[in-house]
């Protein structure tokens, strides 16, 4: 098997090919003066299994558009087969039309995907389980809870305590799985969203937060609305120190303040979304499952 990185996931496909001993595959990507992109191979991969590594975080349409235009290349040139690996699956909120006349944002990614010749896709902590069933090809949606979770196991945590800033069934289960790894107690919280306004409300519950360490595992930080709510109740019952572990941190506009002043002490992404807050790779999470050991929740 190559590596093929795209520009938003160079670092990562380079962690993935050391990682696995597998060459990577030089490309060249540039754009035109009118924001059209150039993209070219520069070896030969007639009949070579290929694994393309791109992330769809924001500007998701530039990233969308990179990886299309790489699948399409690496398979008019004779790939014998190809594996994407797309850490931020962008578009994953719309599976189903909530509101009369709504795209199906999802299925339009799918079937892109798939009708460039990708054989099975691979990625983390997808927002939305149900629109993995939009794919006709191999699913697999991995997990970075156990990673996050190693990566505050480092610390010197008093009576940890996992939380998780929602009761949706994926949010309860990335928590639990990053308790196991930790051997800790773990929580939920309840959450609701209005589908029109947007406006975000967290119900407070009795979590048996005092004196202890608090980490709130989340899939997708954007605002940081979800996350700051839940610290503030984490805080008011008298948590030691709180922690956030995300597997995307978009951290949009004034996501980051907004989380600091709820009293959070240190925010913690992977490298799905590169940025200041990527501390914890999720290179190593692709290469287990590669070599069959799949990590899910």
């Amino acid at each position: 098997m190559k590596i093929v990185g795209g520009p938003s996931s160079i670092d990562l496909a380079r962690k993935i090919s050391e990682m696995l001993a597998f060459p990577l595959v030089n490309i060249r990507m540039k754009r035109f003066p009118d924001g059209e992109f150039y993209v070219k191979f520069e070896e030969n991969i007639a009949g070579e299994n290929l694994l393309i590594v791109q992330s769809l975080y924001p500007p998701q349409d530039i990233h969308a558009m990179e990886l299309f235009l790489i699948l399409h290349t690496a398979r008019d040139l004779g790939a014998e087969t190809i594996r994407v690996f797309v850490p931020y699956l962008a578009y994953s909120r719309q599976d189903e039309r909530y509101l009369e006349g709504e795209c199906l944002s999802a299925a339009m990614i799918a079937e892109i995907i798939e009708s460039l010749g990708a054989d099975s896709l691979y990625t983390i902590d997808v927002h939305n389980e149900n629109v993995l069933k939009m794919y006709k090809i191999p699913v697999y949606n991995l997990t970075a809870s156990g990673e996050l979770a190693r990566y505050f196991a480092k610390k010197t945590l008093e009576r940890p305590l996992v939380v998780a800033p929602d009761d949706e069934d994926l949010a309860k289960r990335r928590a639990a799985y990053a308790a196991r790894v930790l051997g800790a107690d773990w929580d939920a919280l309840e959450k609701r969203r209005d589908r029109y306004t947007g406006e975000i409300v967290t119900f407070a519950k009795d979590l048996n937060a005092r004196g202890r360490d608090a980490i709130i595992i989340d899939d997708i930080i954007s605002t940081g609305k979800t996350t700051a709510n839940a610290a503030k109740i984490l805080r008011e019952q008298g948590a030691k120190r709180i922690f956030v572990g995300v597997s995307h941190a978009l951290l949009l506009g004034d996501s980051i303040r907004l989380i600091m002043e709820s009293g959070v002490e240190e925010i913690v992404g992977t490298d799905s979304v590169v940025n200041d807050y990527a501390k914890v790779s999720v290179a190593p999470i692709l290469a287990r499952a590669l070599r069959g050991d799949i990590e899910q929740v």
